[in-house]
């Protein structure tokens, strides 16, 4: 239900990015007129996308059973109503969040860290609760979306408290501002639409040929989801900073702040990827079971190398976009996107839900070459080497940590085939504390850099 109702997300075209950008641009001028004018135009179209968005999610609920065969009878009208619950507050809330966007480009990213941190973590407790009395997954639905939409309107709250004076009025509506809008943020629907079919539709595929793993495979997928919010919210804090450096034309600090982002997300992911190899089996059976364990956890440890892979490009992407340059990455994003969905269909087919997992990987791969040595040359305004970028923004972050992760992938075929693989059990551990004191210079060094930044 949360996958199918994420969609209506996806239709927002990338408005709220645009919002961020504009309005840091215009706060650094003092222009308070253009900051009315670009959040009312903001909002009237983001009012027209929650409508589609809302159709679109309701012929998803009408359709349940039509798209998905093997739902049992039972729960095709508990999960139609709840998927239009969910559409009816992501519908509802996207006009609302005009007003992340306003925070994003005022550069206090902690508000909507903070309110979209609670409506969910509420959310969640709600569910709990509620579990205990009912069965209805339409009620379950409920919980999540009044939380969900409650964020929207405290952040709205917040905003009228830091700018009283920003209004969104019909008499600021006009056609210039609209064009500019729809201009900037058609590239970002690309983009959007692109994410739709690379994050969005893995569910929905494994749904659609074996229903029956959809519940193992969405562990791992919101796990992996939770994990990349993390980090598009910390990532988000980028766009204002970049867009008021280009403003100063400052761009070999862009450039030193992409590198230095990245190199740190990848220190992330690693460190990711290693809990998942060394915690992922005691989580997954103390969070939801051993019945799930045999294929929630090799998905997520193949999503977790994917996103790995696929976060490089995190920063660039973030700077494009703060730049104006977001044209340039539709390649990457469109090839990877296409990639993701033939792999996905092949690799249900052939292997099963671990194969659109793969699909993923394989994907991502992809895309990051095409962005190192295509995209990245291309990039008149950033002083950024294809070699050097790949190397310190991923290589010298993942490279100790290659030992240990080839190991772990080989162990069980050395339990089957070597008896005394008791006696060298030792060996991920010293590879491991070996990795984190290489890493650890690194990551100093890197934050280092970013406060001289």
């Amino acid at each position: 239900m949360l996958q199918l109702a994420a969609y209506a997300n996806y239709l927002d075209f990338g408005l709220q990015t645009a919002i961020a950008r504009f309005l840091a641009g215009a706060l650094e001028k003092g222009d308070e007129e253009q900051c009315n004018r670009l959040l009312s135009n903001a909002f009237a179209i983001l009012t027209v996308a929650g409508g589609l968005a809302l159709g679109v999610v309701g012929i998803l609920a009408w359709q349940m059973t039509r798209l998905f065969h093997s739902i049992p009878t039972g729960l095709s009208g508990e999960i139609g109503y709840g998927v239009l619950i969910l559409g009816l507050s992501a519908a509802l809330g996207m006009p609302l969040s005009a007003y992340t966007g306003v925070l994003i480009g005022m550069q206090r990213n902690e508000f909507p860290a903070m309110v979209i941190g609670a409506s969910r973590l509420l959310g969640a407790i709600a569910v709990v609760v509620v579990s205990q009395h009912t069965h209805s997954l339409a009620w379950l639905a409920a919980c999540i979306a009044l939380f969900n939409l409650s964020a929207g309107v405290v952040q709205y709250a917040i905003v009228q408290k830091l700018l009283p004076w920003l209004r969104c009025k019909r008499v600021y509506l006009e056609r210039a501002m609209t064009r500019e809008l729809v201009r900037y943020c058609s590239t970002l629907s690309v983009w959007s639409f692109a994410m739709l079919l690379v994050s969005g539709l893995d569910v929905t595929i494994v749904g659609l040929f074996q229903f029956q793993a959809v519940g193992a495979y969405s562990i791992a997928a919101t796990l992996v989801m939770f994990y990349t919010g993390l980090l598009a919210a910390a990532f988000s804090a980028m766009m204002a900073p970049v867009a008021v450096l280009q403003a100063r034309k400052e761009y070999h600090r862009i450039s030193e702040l992409v590198m230095v982002t990245t190199r740190l997300n990848s220190y992330v992911s690693m460190a990711a990827i290693v809990m998942a190899f060394l915690f992922g089996e005691v989580f997954i059976r103390a969070w939801v079971g051993p019945a799930y364990l045999a294929i929630t956890l090799p998905v997520l440890k193949i999503l977790l190398f994917a996103q790995a892979i696929r976060l490089v490009g995190n920063a660039y992407g973030t700077a494009l976009v703060g730049m104006g340059l977001q044209k340039l990455g539709i390649l990457p994003a469109v090839v990877e996107a296409s990639a993701n969905v033939l792999l996905s269909v092949l690799g249900m087919m052939r292997i099963g839900s671990t194969g659109v997992a793969w699909a993923t990987l394989t994907a991502a791969v992809l895309a990051q070459a095409i962005v190192a040595f295509y995209v990245l040359p291309r990039i008149r305004e950033l002083s950024l080497r294809s070699a050097s970028f790949l190397w310190q923004g991923a290589g010298a972050p993942f490279a100790p940590f290659v030992p240990f992760c080839v190991w772990m992938v080989a162990r069980s075929w050395m339990e089957v085939h070597l008896p005394s693989v008791a006696t060298i059990r030792w060996i991920p551990y010293l590879l491991l504390l070996a990795a984190i004191g290489l890493s650890w210079n690194g990551v100093q060094r890197t934050l280092r850099e970013m406060h001289s930044i």
